[in-house]
């Protein structure tokens, strides 16, 4: 439940500079910016004409815009936990005239207020570390079409993370970030390290919750110890 809080206490105060500081961060953690980032979301997703598609942890609505804007959907739904964030988004769809094609809905992925099967494809940016993952994958699975698709992209553990040295060096880190930043954000970012996996926990967790033809695009860290960038693409086993 306090994670929950925090997330929401950081999400409240970073809203209104959200693509600004993702774009910061992405570019210190991968030498690519949020707009190059959702770009590529998008395109892994590859959403067909006609299909139905949630964004989950869709913050200010940028990858509900991206994907009308690129595919030309009739409808794609947001949901996100924090209101405030979802009064940004509210505010650029309007400013795009896309009141009427995107809806937002401000609920936690891990209980989603939808019908089973109703979704063709769910896409996740940079969410799922934010999360109980296995409870966001249950529901995932029930929300998703037969042969529906789940595309997530977020940060990754590198294999120095789980090294002795990795592990002690992150430990010391942590420490001082936590000791150097108190505000809402560095309290939802700590809480969120133990929901960092690597590429092959990512693939046995999906398999476990029922996913199949898992594929997993990696993209190296400028340092050791920064996160990797992780794209996993997966549908419904049948």
């Amino acid at each position: 439940m306090n994670e929950i809080k925090h997330v929401k206490e950081a999400f409240t105060e970073l809203a209104p500079s959200y693509i600004k500081t993702m774009d910061k961060e992405l570019i210190q953690f991968w030498g690519i910016s949020y707009p190059i980032f959702v770009d590529r979301l998008v395109s892994a997703a590859d959403i067909k004409e006609g299909e139905r598609v949630l964004d989950i942890a869709t913050g200010t609505a940028v990858i509900p815009l991206k994907l009308i804007s690129m595919n030309h959907q009739d409808q794609v739904v947001g949901l996100d936990i924090t209101a405030a964030m979802l009064k940004q988004g509210h505010e650029e769809i309007a400013k795009d005239g896309a009141l009427n094609k995107i809806d937002l809905v401000c609920a936690s992925a891990m209980d989603m207020p939808f019908a089973k099967g109703i979704f063709d494809v769910i896409i996740c940016g940079l969410g799922t570390h934010h999360m109980n993952v296995p409870n966001m994958l249950l529901e995932a699975k029930r929300l998703l079409a037969e042969n529906g698709r789940l595309i997530i992209s977020d940060v990754g553990a590198t294999p120095f993370w789980r090294s002795v040295a990795g592990k002690t060096l992150l430990r010391l880190l942590m420490f001082q970030y936590g000791f150097v930043n108190n505000s809402a954000r560095t309290q939802a970012e700590l809480e969120a390290f133990q929901n960092v996996r690597t590429a092959q926990e990512w693939s046995e967790l999906l398999k476990d919750f029922g996913f199949a033809k898992v594929y997993i695009d990696e993209i190296k860290p400028r340092l050791p110890w920064f996160p990797s960038g992780l794209t996993l693409e997966a549908v419904i086993a049948t």
